[in-house]
């Protein structure tokens, strides 16, 4: 393993969810390759149970590296998106802000800027929808544990609730100008959303590389 910061991709997933989860994978893991351990890929496979927030809390826990973010199972990243987060990590910045692609039902709509100049979420009547960050940005562990997803009330945002518990804590970062990341929405909405009410319809998948590890507390 290399000199430099440790980082954690973290994806959880379910089974209704296999095709675009090898999809992901397809485009990610090749992305590992040249960087000796330093990033590593960990997922978490099950029908929804537990809820999303305690996946998304546990996988962060455990973790173990400098630094940590979260990748949808529906979603892409682009074809060296590792290779730019870990040259932005080497100075080793409390985060890391790219511009992501949203698309709906495969239409391009918008790209989203993420970075800690805009302190906030918002829309700007110049630049557009923008984040000051989200948990798809690379940030330093010890930091995004100060919030809790699970703090989130049944059928509110996990995701926004950890944010609002973040934000006080991130002072630095790098800021890549470029899309980084697709974020791929369909109105049909999250299946992580009926949780409870999923069912395992395929087994869970065999991945075969050195840097991937299924979390222990994930299904089988």
């Amino acid at each position: 393993m290399g000199d430099g910061p440790t980082w954690s991709i973290l994806i959880p997933t379910i089974s209704e969810r296999d095709r675009l989860f090898r999809r992901l994978l397809d485009v990610l893991l090749p992305q590992l390759d040249a960087h000796d351990g330093r990033v590593r890929v960990v997922g978490w496979w099950n029908n929804g149970v537990p809820p999303l927030p305690v996946v998304r809390q546990t996988l962060m826990r455990d973790a173990a590296t400098d630094y940590v973010s979260f990748v949808d199972d529906d979603d892409l990243v682009v074809d060296d998106f590792v290779a730019a987060v870990v040259e932005a990590l080497a100075t080793r910045p409390d985060h890391v802000g790219f511009r992501v692609a949203y698309h709906v039902d495969g239409f391009l709509q918008e790209e989203v800027d993420h970075s800690l100049r805009h302190r906030r979420w918002r829309r700007d009547r110049v630049a557009g929808l923008v984040r000051d960050f989200t948990h798809l940005d690379p940030i330093r562990t010890d930091l995004a544990l100060r919030g809790d997803f699970r703090r989130a009330r049944r059928g509110h945002p996990e995701d926004r609730m950890w944010v609002g518990q973040v934000r006080p804590h991130l002072r630095s970062e790098v800021y890549v100008g470029r899309v980084l990341y697709h974020y791929l929405y369909s109105p049909a909405g999250s299946a992580w959303q009926r949780a409870g009410q999923l069912q395992a319809t395929r087994p869970r998948p065999v991945v075969k590389h050195p840097y991937f590890a299924w979390h222990p507390e994930s299904g089988h």
